[in-house]
This record gives structure tokens, sequence and C-alpha cells, in this order.
């Protein structure tokens, strides 16, 4: 492998001489940066440091091929090495360029892995995407931080993603953990914008890095305070400070207090660049109505309270026969209404509008005028859509129809009688009331003067209670009958009894008692 190598630079060296002055500013140097130190007191890494070393290039494109050393070969570079005299990390000592053995995967449980010194080509841990390089000529991994090679090279076979500049223009060669000034050398093959048939060679000058611990003392602690210079933060220490900062270790002595203040923005005394509330904010001194056509707009007030009345508003004027009542231009609360006395929806304060007058006609109830007691009737009155009827009766009952426009009614007693109906439109408005008045015949009974018997209650709906107020020795017949005369029921009682009428349909019966040796008598009652 070592014999290859050689040959590898020995081919190259012809197109090295002619193109090394035109494209060595491809590759821009090596930079270092601290990633991580260890401060943790009693670690067996404490006062350690973590570095990244990167080659930096001017096109993304360009590519390493190889970090080595020809020093006895046809290029006649200067070896290759890290020197720390202090130590490396370096638990994982297989080889002097990142493996399989490193991968990310163990790091859970062997944390210290992360951290181990080793050369690279893209590559930050053994399990990443791209492809790991190769070792020829190096020292064995446990010198890494002591050894050097003068003709030893790590390197990728073609142009992995890993080995590419990429947007950051730069590609990691080497992660080093020591504990204190260390140095790097190593030159760098290129292929130029990924061009494989064009590669040069750089060999930039020592790279040398002062740590900033030698045996866990600071080398550069101006104030003394056991923090090295490099890592002080200056900040404000006053923990109420608007500016305090948990992690300052040089007090800056510039603490501010400025941002104090209301932080609701709903307040009248919001604070825009406050970020600390100091219990200020005012809610009443600026609230009202904010809105300009409001009648009680408030000019003065910045904070809208909702109270803006603003014409066209919906309100309430009081008046029930009004209706689409709003705030007008002269913010008064004012509705439409009919302004026609005769129409029963007349209201003599709203905005004047006809096309809302209700008005309700009346006509005449047609029926039977001369009824004959006990007997069941119909009774009907013009009919509306939309509106409802209340009947009302004196000397008979609706049994039936009642907010209709047809009633059946049952007639009681003898004389004059009535019929009377209030009509209700769709709208609500009520028409005077219209009445009928009838001549009622009594039935060939006496049903006046006769009473021998009560009944209750009436109208009833399950039961009626019969009561005989004079005895008789012998059981008296009493007889349910409906209006037409027929036997609806029939009884044996002595004196009291209660019978069962759940049954029976709804409407107007006659109950006829014939005591014994006595004149029957009759009673008119209603089941609903």
């Amino acid at each position: 492998m070592m014999n290859n190598f050689r040959e590898l630079f020995a081919l190259l060296a012809f197109f090295v001489s002619i193109s090394m002055m035109t494209v060595n500013a491809q590759f821009a140097g090596y930079t270092v940066e601290l990633d991580t130190i260890f401060t943790e007191e009693g670690s067996a890494l404490e006062f350690f440091g973590t570095y990244h070393v990167y080659a930096n290039f001017t096109n993304q494109n360009d590519a390493i091929s190889a970090v080595f050393s020809d020093n006895i070969g046809i290029l006649d570079t200067p070896p290759m090495y890290i020197d720390a005299p202090c130590g490396c990390h370096n638990p994982i000592d297989g080889s002097a360029a990142i493996d399989a053995a490193n991968a990310s995967a163990f790091w859970s449980t062997l944390p210290e892995y992360e951290f181990d010194t080793y050369w690279t080509i893209g590559m930050t841990s053994g399990d990443a995407e791209g492809q790991l390089p190769s070792a020829v000529g190096m020292p064995p991994g446990n010198d890494i931080c002591s050894g050097s090679t003068d003709n030893g090279a790590i390197y990728v076979i073609s142009i992995p993603p890993n080995a590419l500049a990429g947007e950051d223009l730069r590609v990691l060669i080497a992660q080093v953990t020591t504990c204190g000034a260390w140095s790097l050398r190593a030159c760098i093959s290129t292929f130029v914008n990924a061009d494989q048939d064009n590669m040069v060679h750089s060999c930039p000058d020592l790279l040398e890095v002062t740590h900033p611990y030698i045996d866990g003392e600071c080398v550069n602690d101006t104030d003394g305070d056991g923090v090295c210079d490099e890592f002080e933060i200056a900040g404000c220490y006053e923990t109420a400070a608007c500016n305090y900062n948990p992690d300052a270790t040089d007090d800056s002595m510039d603490c501010d207090y400025s941002c104090y203040g209301c932080l609701d923005e709903g307040a009248c005394n919001f604070n825009s660049i406050a970020t600390v509330d100091d219990g200020s904010c005012d809610y009443l001194s600026c609230a009202g109505c904010t809105h300009p056509m409001a009648c009680n707009y408030d000019e003065f007030a910045t904070i809208d309270d909702g109270t803006c009345i603003i014409p066209g508003d919906w309100c309430d004027d009081g008046d029930p026969n009004s209706i689409d009542d709003v705030i007008q231009g002269s913010c008064v609360c004012q509705g439409y209404g009919c302004n026609d006395p005769d129409a029963c929806n007349f209201s003599a304060t709203a905005i004047p509008d006809p096309t809302i007058c209700n008005y309700i006609s009346t006509y005449t109830i047609s029926g039977e005028v001369a009824p004959t007691a006990n007997m069941l009737l119909s009774y009907s009155y013009p009919n509306t859509t939309g509106s409802t009827y209340d009947w009302v009766s004196t000397s008979g009952d609706v049994t039936d129809g009642e907010g209709t426009s047809d009633v059946n009614v049952a007639w009681w007693g003898s004389g004059s009688g009535s019929l009377c109906v209030t009509e209700t439109n769709s709208g609500g408005c009520s028409g005077e009331e219209v009445c009928l008045v009838v001549n009622i015949t009594p039935v060939s009974i006496d049903e006046l003067e006769n009473i021998v018997f009560d009944v209750y209650p009436t109208p009833a709906s399950t039961q009626l209670h019969i009561n005989i107020f004079e005895s008789t020795p012998e059981a008296a017949e009493l007889f349910l009958l409906d209006l037409s005369g027929r036997i609806v029921r029939s009884y044996s009682l002595q004196n009291t009894t209660t019978i069962d009428v759940s049954e029976l349909s709804r409407g107007a019966y006659i109950l006829q008692l014939n005591p014994g040796g006595v004149r029957a008598s009759y009673k008119h009652v209603i089941l609903n």
C-alpha cells in the first residue's frame, strides 16, 4: 500500500507542477474552533478541550481527496502530525483515523467516545452518512498526539459527500481533545470544483493552538477570578434588573430598570417597551366610546369600552306596537308603527308606516239561536288563516273546538244565554268580541224544581260522585244518557255512589235518577 501511495503522488507530480500557482486560491487554509471545554470538577476530562480543525475553501464544490505527508517522495512535504505535549483523550486507539468503532450509537453508554482524538475527512462519527477515510503509513492510534509520519495519508475514494466543502465552504479534517497547547501539520490534496482530473496539493503553515488552561490554571485571567478571559461573560449581576444575566462572570455595571411598566395593551398606560409588569395598569381613566359617529362619542377616550350608541343600532323604544326599533340620526330610539287609530296596533309615537297596520274585521256567529237544553249544537265563525279564537258562553258549555272557528256547545237551563268569540290574528292583534244571544228552551223535565240529588265534579274527567239528598227505602235507578236520549250506562244505588266515566267519549250527557215511587230527576254533566 505504501508503494501505491508513493506512485499516486509521482503520477500527479507533473500536473501539480503546472497547476499549483493558479489553483492554490481554492484552498483557504486551516481554522480551529474550540467545540467543548470540560470544567466539571473531578472528572477525567477536567480542563480538557475538544477542538475541531477545518480545511477552508472558496468553492463549495471543492473536495478533499487526502490529508497527507510525502516528505521522502517527489513532493518533499513537511511531516504530518498532531503534537499535544499534555496528551490527548484517545479512548479508541485502534486507528489514527476515525473508523466504525466510534459510532454515535455507542455514545449514550460510552460518552467519552464522542470526544475521541482522530484524523478525518468530513466524518464526525463512525456511522455518519458518507465514506469513512482509509489510512496508510499513519502512526498507530495510541500515538496520534505524539507520533508523526513522513510518508502517510488518510484518504477517500472518488468524491463522497463528506469530502465536499458544501455551503459551509469547509471540511473537518481532525478532532483533538487535549489539556494544553498543541499544534498540527498536514498537507491536503483537493479535487478542484469536484473535477477528479484537476487535483492540487497544498501544505499550509504549522497550526499552533494555545489552550486556555495549563495544569488546570487559566493562561489568561486578568481579573484573577478563576474564569479564563476567553470564557468571561460581561453582564448585570442584579437579579431585579431588566438586563440581569445569570451567566455573567464580570459585572458590566450597566444594570437597567427601564423595562418596568404596564404590559397590558388594553390599559390606558400601556408601555410598549416594558417587559416587566409593575402592577400599574389603569383601565378607567381613558375608557369610553371612541367611535366618532356615535351618539356618546368621547374625544378623549383611547380605549373603547363597548358603550358606543351609533345610529342604526338596535334598541327598544318601549312601544309594544312598534317594530324594527333603531337609534335614529337624532340619537333617539324609535321604531316603525301604524298611525291609524282604528288599527289594533296603533302607535302614536312610532315612525308612521301604514303598510304594517293590522286590522281585524268582525263577523257574525252562525248557529242555532233557539236551542233546546241538554242538546249539543255546532256554531261557527268565519275562519282567517293563522288566527285563533277564544270562545265564552253563558248557560252553556263549549265542549269541542276551543281555539278554532268551529265549536260544539252543550246548552243547559232555560231562557237567555250567549256565545261570544274574540279573534286574534297571526300578528297578535285581537279584534272586538262578537256575541250571539240565544233563547234556551228547557227539556220536558223540570230540572230546576225537582232537584233531589247532587253530582260533582262537573265537568268531570274520570269519575262522577252522585249524592241522593232524600233516602228511599228502595234502590234508585240511575241512567247516563247522551244528548240523543240513548242510555249509555245504567246503575243501581241507595244513597251515594261513584261511577267511572274515564272510558266514555268526551262531551255533554244527562243523568236521570228514578227513585222508587218518586218522579224522575235530571242533571246535566260535562265530560272533558
